[in-house]
């Protein structure tokens, strides 16, 4: 008998989302791991088994990495870092991207051509030059050193961005904030700020993440504890001779923690400042 078109659709979706959790579970599994493993002992990772009974239920990781190690000091770092280079890159692309796309510019197109091309480049290229540059000006392990390494990675983005979020802005605005006498400072911080603040929260966030997670960089610049990031010191916990798994996955869990917690903080205003201006009115 042959099947209804309602039929043949409902069995299409329900396929679908069979697939699509199929993908989800592969992709999640691996962090469920990590985090159910970060509480249990290390009899229990050890056994074999992908999932034992949480009847060991311990703490004992959790306390040795916040207590024996220097792991505060290096999630210090790492949040003095993110958010530095999350305040420059966002007001220096501010900024460019401002110009960029309200003046006239001489090959404007060129330059965020150029602009964006560095993100084309694999970043172990940019190692040497910048660690010569960095040598240079006496800024190897220091944390302004690491920021300006960093600000790298995320400025060109976070131009283009912005740059294309301003573009679908009306110009009207511009033109009726001249009209009261603003210039050109009071238009964009009193008028188009404000009016972009979702777009240029992706920016801040895109910037966050990006340097809260870097190792390439940091493994280059930083050369003490006292300018170490969490990414280092995981790539060192999981590279000992004897590797602590438990302790590796605790402090695998509370590093990713602050990054989820501040998604979901912002999420709302992420979701409108990827979206939002995506058609010009």
């Amino acid at each position: 008998m042959a099947l209804t078109k309602r039929t043949r659709d409902l069995i299409r979706i329900t396929a679908t989302y069979v697939v699509l959790a199929g993908c989800f579970v592969f992709f999640i599994m691996p962090m469920i791991w990590i985090i159910y493993s970060s509480f249990r002992g290390s009899d229990a990772i050890f056994s074999g088994k992908v999932f034992t009974p949480l009847s060991g239920f311990t703490l004992d990781h959790y306390k040795t990495i916040l207590s024996v190690t220097d792991f505060p000091l290096f999630f210090l770092n790492s949040l003095r870092i993110a958010f530095l280079v999350s305040v420059i890159a966002v007001s220096s692309s501010i900024l460019g991207a401002y110009g960029l796309s309200r003046f006239h510019i001489p090959r404007r197109n060129t330059i965020l051509t150029a602009i964006f091309s560095t993100q084309m480049f694999p970043k172990i290229l940019m190692i040497l030059p910048l660690y010569t540059i960095i040598v240079a000006f006496s800024m190897l392990d220091t944390t302004i050193g690491i920021v300006l390494a960093q600000l790298i990675l995320v400025l060109p983005f976070a131009v283009w961005m912005l740059k294309g979020y301003f573009d679908n802005l009306p110009s009207e605005l511009e033109d009726a904030a001249r009209v009261d006498g603003c210039n050109v400072f009071q238009t964009l911080f009193r008028i188009i700020i404000p009016i972009a603040a979702p777009g240029i929260l992706v920016a801040a966030f895109y910037s966050f993440v990006v340097s809260w997670g870097d190792y390439l960089i940091v493994s280059v610049i930083a050369q003490s504890q006292r300018t170490a990031t969490l990414p280092l010191v995981l790539q060192r916990l999981s590279s000992a001779l004897n590797i602590r798994w438990g302790q590796v996955a605790a402090a695998t869990v509370m590093t990713i923690v602050p990054t989820i917690l501040l998604f979901s903080l912002v999420n709302r205003w992420l979701v409108s400042g990827m979206t939002a201006g995506a058609v010009k009115e």
